[in-house]
């Protein structure tokens, strides 16, 4: 800190006066930067950008530290002080011998040194006054917050003082010719080195004008061109700022081609464009390492999930070749990405030259059409995909038909998603012919599209051939009682060894149910799961289902819920179940069960059922209905999963539950979800007591969301949930 001292705050003006005049004779730097800027002057200086020699901080020092000048600003302010007038520091650039002939500018050598010439300066004045005296006699100078002022071309030496000022205290450099004024530019075969200094002349602004930089280069030619690219560079270098630096010369390179008249700029950038660059530039950089880092799982891992990354058909593009010729990565998800067409070929392309890649999921992008076909050519040729994904992909006609035609040829493909597409009648026409010819295909989802009716009907001729499919998902066509009654009649003739198939949101009330009935009864029917949920069955619907149930002993899972239920088909279903031994998952929810139709349920489920789920939601139960839910807990040792939300309960039916649950022994209850009830505190409590009295017994998961709890309740049950993990080691997972 002393040599800075003695550096910064020289107090014999005498002594420092002479030190400077000799360091500018031996080439040493005297500028006002930072040390850091200075060393990396020096590196330029051994890349022959510049020779900028160096010194040490004092004659008498041999700390080794580099030589730094007061600030400008400080200069300046200490003349000011002495009565003198503010001195400039000039950047002056000086080519050697070598660029001269060669038309350049490399290779330069910064002095600076004050400016005593009161005409120098006078004539500078004058032709900056003359300039802004021709852009519409205005000058305009615009200060730290933004606010430009402005004022007549009388006041206009005023101005460039003000101005003066204000980059006396930012401590720019000025950019001046101290060889002429362009006057051996102006003849069109002058020096090629002062053209970069005429070209580079600094007006008040921050930025040249476009006058006079265009003025400056008419006078310099081609080689102009060239010298005011190095001069630029130069002054970038000086000011630390390698990106200002790049966007100048790119602006030169992209305007200055040809004459000499052309090219130009402003050289400045505003403090917006300056941090939309410089975030431009860390997006990048953060991009390409999170791509890098996809690439690596992809080439270290067996299965990757890529899923919701944003990569877009450029990200994609970018780590498809990760998967060329990859022998690790056998299962890819990429959904939920945007990838469009270009990345799916780009996708394609990769994909042609690995051998390992089983499943692939792509749901949620914009395959399209086109990309549906390059898919469709990639399964042709490459068979070692077993599963592919392309829900919500905007697929139409035309790729169904690309992906049909595959089907025709490929013989290991056994999953195939092409839920929530477009796909219309002339698709499904297409699919139904490739589905007939196909014998690997085990799963096929076309949920979510425009089928209809008709569509139903075609697919139905294409299943008839097929024997393989045992997972159907058709659900939200709209395919009616007709489409219904075919699908059912082919699969009943043909032997299907269907196990899964989803009906749900089809538009079918009682009259299509017939013929699913009639499946379910028959021998060679082997549904184990089977949706219905969101059609119009009603109670009618119910009973026949009721009667198919008792003679049915496949299914295993069975979704009724919001078909318009009521009293009489919850009954039938009762019964049913007391026969049916096979049945662990009921799903009722969304119907009009009420507590005559709990109690009912409740009292077969006492000892008789195998029910391990049962969702009663949105069944307008009531306490009284979650009284008669609690008495069947009481008895019953199997459920594991109970959902009753949305069914009014509040505390006394809450309540009843709890002292269900704290019978000693009652083991089986996992999850409980109470959501919707209008529970207040006192219901919490009652819960909190039961999971206390009965640590062993009580739920895992517990849903409590959209209630009246307080803290106070909330403050119970968490309690209670430390104290069951505490006895039992068990995590009870509380949502509120």
């Amino acid at each position: 800190r002393s040599c800075a001292a003695r550096l910064s705050y020289r107090t014999n003006y005498t002594k420092r006066e002479s030190q400077e005049e000799s360091s500018r004779k031996r080439g040493t730097m005297v500028v006002g930067v930072a040390t850091h800027k200075a060393t990396r002057f020096a590196t330029e200086r051994r890349r022959g950008v510049g020779s900028l020699p160096l010194a040490h901080c004092c004659d008498s020092c041999s700390c080794g530290h580099l030589r730094v000048a007061t600030r400008r600003r400080d200069l300046r302010r200490e003349e000011r002080r002495r009565g003198r007038h503010s001195a400039a520091l000039r950047v002056r650039a000086r080519g050697n011998e070598e660029d001269k002939e060669q038309g350049g500018g490399g290779g330069f050598v910064l002095d600076f040194n004050e400016e005593t010439s009161k005409e120098k300066k006078t004539a500078r004045r004058t032709v900056v006054v003359e300039e802004y005296e021709g852009e519409g006699n205005k000058y305009k100078n615009k200060n730290k917050t933004g606010v430009s002022s402005q004022s007549s071309p009388s006041n206009g030496e005023e101005g460039i003082v003000a101005k003066e000022q204000e980059e006396e205290e930012d401590g720019l450099f000025d950019i001046y010719d101290e060889e002429g004024e362009g006057g051996e530019g102006q003849g069109g075969g002058g020096d090629n080195a002062a053209a970069p200094a005429a070209a580079l002349k600094k007006t008040t602004s921050s930025s040249m004008t476009t006058s006079s930089f265009k003025a400056s280069m008419e006078g310099g030619g081609e080689g102009g061109i060239a010298g005011t690219v190095v001069g630029l560079a130069v002054v970038a270098a000086s000011l630390g700022a390698v990106w200002k630096r790049n966007v100048i010369m790119e602006k030169l390179f992209s305007g200055g081609g040809g004459g000499g008249g052309g090219g130009g700029g402003d050289r400045s950038s505003t403090i917006a464009d300056k941090d939309r660059e410089k975030d431009e530039r860390r997006w990048k950089q953060e991009a390409r390492g999170r791509l890098n880092e996809m690439c690596a799982e992809l080439k270290n891992y067996k299965q990757v999930d890529l899923s919701s990354r944003n990569l877009g058909s450029e990200g994609c593009a970018y780590v498809s070749t990760a998967l060329a010729f990859n022998d690790v990565c056998e299962v890819v998800d990429m959904s939920k990405n945007g990838i469009g067409t270009e990345g799916i070929l780009a996708l394609c392309e990769a994909l042609e030259n690995n051998l390992v890649l089983s499943e692939i999921n792509l749901e949620g992008n914009a395959v399209g059409d086109e990309g549906a076909s390059g898919l469709a050519e990639l399964l042709r040729n490459r068979q070692n995909i077993t599963s592919i994904n392309l829900n919500g992909n905007n697929i139409a006609d035309e790729g169904a038909k690309s992906i049909a035609e595959m089907l025709s040829f490929n013989t290991e493909l056994t999953k195939m998603d092409l839920g929530n597409n477009v796909i219309d009648y002339d698709g499904a026409v297409a699919l139904a012919n490739g589905v007939s010819q196909n014998s690997s295909l085990k799963v096929l989802n076309l949920s979510g599209n425009y089928l209809g009716g008709l569509g139903a009907k075609a697919l139905s001729e294409g299943l008839k051939e097929n024997t393989m499919i045992e997972e159907l998902y058709i659900n939200g066509n709209d395919i009616g009682d007709e489409g219904a009654e075919q699908l059912m009649k082919s699969v009943l003739g043909s032997k299907q060894p269907l196990r899964k198939l989803d009906l749900s949101n089809s538009g079918i009330s009682q009259a299509g149910i017939v013929s699913l009935c009639e499946y379910l009864k028959s021998k060679d029917c082997k549904l184990e799961w089977l949706s219905l949920y969101m059609n119009d069955v009603s109670s009618g619907g119910a009973i026949e289902i009721a009667e198919a149930m008792k003679v049915n002993t496949s299914l295993d899972h069975l979704d009724i819920g919001g078909n318009n239920i009521g009293f009489d088909g919850v009954k039938a279903i009762a019964e049913a179940i007391k026969e049916n031994q096979g049945i662990t998952t009921l799903e009722m929810g969304y119907n009009p069960l009420s507590k005559e139709g709990a109690s009912i349920l409740a009292e077969q489920m006492k000892f008789d059922a195998k029910i391990k789920t049962l969702r009663l939601g949105w069944c307008k139960l009531g306490a009284d209905g979650g009284q008669a839910i609690a008495d069947a807990l009481r008895f019953n040792e199997t459920i594991g999963t109970l959902d009753l939300r949305g069914n009014t309960l509040g505390d006394k039916g809450v309540s009843a539950i709890s002292q269900s649950l704290k019978i000693v022994g009652l083991e089986g209850l996992s999850q409980l979800d109470l959501g919707y009830n209008e529970i207040k505190d006192d219901g919490a409590f009652a819960l909190a007591q039961a999971m206390k009295a009965n640590p062993e017994g009580a739920a895992t998961s517990i849903n409590m969301s959209n209630n009246y709890i307080t803290k106070m309740g909330k403050t119970a049950l968490e309690e209670a949930a430390s104290m069951v993990n505490e006895f039992t080691g068990k995590e009870v997972s509380i949502q509120y």
